[in-house]
């Protein structure tokens, strides 16, 4: 009965397996190529093979009986996904996948002309023009226009679905399978929202003090948080991006280009970077807007951390190999954005003077608390958006934007640009939690072996700890090794 509960789960996740590197290379030709691609039938596939009776009934089997830790570990993941599963209609998919084609196919209009998201972030962060950063900020009227009845409808019928499987609503559901209640991320955003204020408070009167600015809006705090917390784009030409990489993979005893990772610098897509684990460990790609500066320099570090996670494991089972909850994952890709942070590195790549980095490494904490609590708003905003999809979203986006960011937006469709939950729903926390990790695992690598750069020790206490037994420990377990409780 053992060997065939475990032969029988393993074909479930063999088959799961086979379907997302099916699902995977059509999304990277849908980002990458811009090709016309049918998602949601990817999506439905998944959908209905997790659903099959055998699936259920062999998890069940397994948790209920008297099995290893790693067959039950596997089990457990699995059923996580049959749950999240019967919450995906054939309507919610289709519109969700109707929303990412809007996404990806409506630019930013900034004065008559349509411009890449990607050039109106790099306005937003670095243009001296006040106003031409305001109309920059105000540039995604054709996006609202299009998902501002899509939004609320696709907040309303995965809310629905949700509540038809018992329970409370959609995060409760959403949240379930990552060991967390909403209740508990309620507290943590309570707790780093506390821990955060003083910086942020602080950084913003430098930025009103610096820039003579009447007070902060909502175009300013990435100017401000810029300028003020990063370096000059001179200091981080895009050119050096790959060069430093290799460097640094070098430094810690690897190889970059026998890693077989593929990087492609010149996409045309609406976010920083995104990494396709297609299939684990063996294809692994990442597609960036690589440009000058050191938020740029972040994202492809940040990116290639997602696929040295993914590279480096020795799990062989599906589950395993990507079945860690959401916020770790992009704990482990973190941990590599905030080397381009470090003194050592910023010393050794960039040329910059001693007070220069020593400039941009006391001002790690401001930085930190608004990364922070912009992902906290947004996150906050979502949730409150699936119990109230039919009420006033644009005061509550407003009244959560005046809580961590010290203003309101005043614009009653700046909701319904906020596209990022409906394409992955109940993900900004794990960019806020993420950066909480990042730096608790960078504080252990320090205690335990000074600098960790150059460093091959470091490098291989993540691959033991955290990257190459996969999911198997859940993410208390892997974040007790470097001493944090959430």
């Amino acid at each position: 009965m053992v060997k065939d509960k475990a032969r029988t789960l393993k074909e479930i996740e063999q088959k799961l397996e086979a379907l997302q590197a099916a699902e995977g290379e059509d999304v990277f030709r849908l980002y990458y190529e811009h090709a016309d691609v049918d998602v949601a039938a990817h999506e439905k596939r998944r959908r209905d093979a997790l659903l099959t009776p055998e699936v259920a009934e062999t998890c069940e089997a397994v948790l209920a009986g008297d099995y290893d830790a790693s067959l039950n570990r596997r089990a457990k993941i699995v059923s996580d996904w049959v749950t999240l599963a019967r919450a995906e209609t054939d309507e919610i998919i289709d519109l969700k996948e109707e929303i990412q084609k809007i996404v990806i196919d409506v630019k930013p209009t900034l004065d008559g002309e349509e411009i890449p998201r990607h050039l109106k972030t790099n306005i937003l962060l670095k243009e001296t023009d006040r106003d031409v950063r305001r109309r920059a900020f105000r540039s995604e009227g054709k996006l609202r226009g299009e998902l501002f009845k899509r939004a609320r409808r696709l907040y309303r019928l995965r809310n629905d679905a949700a509540q038809a499987l018992g329970y409370e609503d959609y995060p409760s559901l959403a949240l379930a399978g990552e060991d967390l209640t909403v209740a508990e991320l309620k507290d943590l955003i309570n707790k780093y929202e506390s821990v955060t204020r003083q910086p942020y408070e602080e950084l913003l009167a430098e930025g009103v003090d610096r820039f003579q600015l009447d007070k902060i809006e909502p175009w300013d705090t990435y100017y401000v948080t810029d300028r003020l917390c990063a370096a000059d784009d001179k200091y981080f030409p895009g050119e050096i991006g790959l060069p430093s990489l290799a460097e640094v993979v070098k430094g810690f005893g690897r190889d970059l280009e026998s890693l077989g990772i593929a990087l492609h610098a010149d996409a045309d897509i609406p976010y920083g970077g995104l990494c396709f684990a297609i299939r684990v460990p063996d294809d692994i790609r990442i597609l960036l807007n690589l440009k000058d500066g050191m938020s740029d320099l972040r994202v492809l570090y940040h990116e290639f951390g997602h696929a040295v996670h993914r590279k480096f494991t020795a799990a062989e089972d599906f589950s395993l190999k990507v079945g860690d909850a959401g916020f770790f994952a992009e704990a482990m890709a973190d941990t590599w954005g905030l080397l381009v942070n470090r003194p050592a590195w910023l010393r050794k790549f960039t040329g910059m003077s001693e007070d220069e980095v020593s400039r941009v490494a006391d001002a790690e904490e401001k930085s930190f608390a608004a990364r922070v609590r912009r992902f906290m708003m947004t996150q906050s905003f979502e949730i409150d958006a699936y119990r109230n999809a039919g009420g006033d979203l644009a005061a509550t986006l407003d009244d959560y934007a005046e809580r961590f960011l010290g203003y309101r937006y005043k614009d009653d469709g700046m909701w319904a640009e906020q596209y990022f939950p409906l394409l992955y729903p109940m993900y900004s926390k794990n960019y806020m939690l993420a950066r909480v990790i990042q730096r608790a695992v960078h504080g252990y690598l320090e205690r335990e072996y000074g600098e960790p750069l150059d460093e091959p020790k470091a490098f291989e206490f993540l691959v033991d700890r955290f990257y190459a037994d996969g999911a198997l420990r859940t993410w208390k377990e892997k974040l007790a090794v470097v001493g944090l409780d959430l």
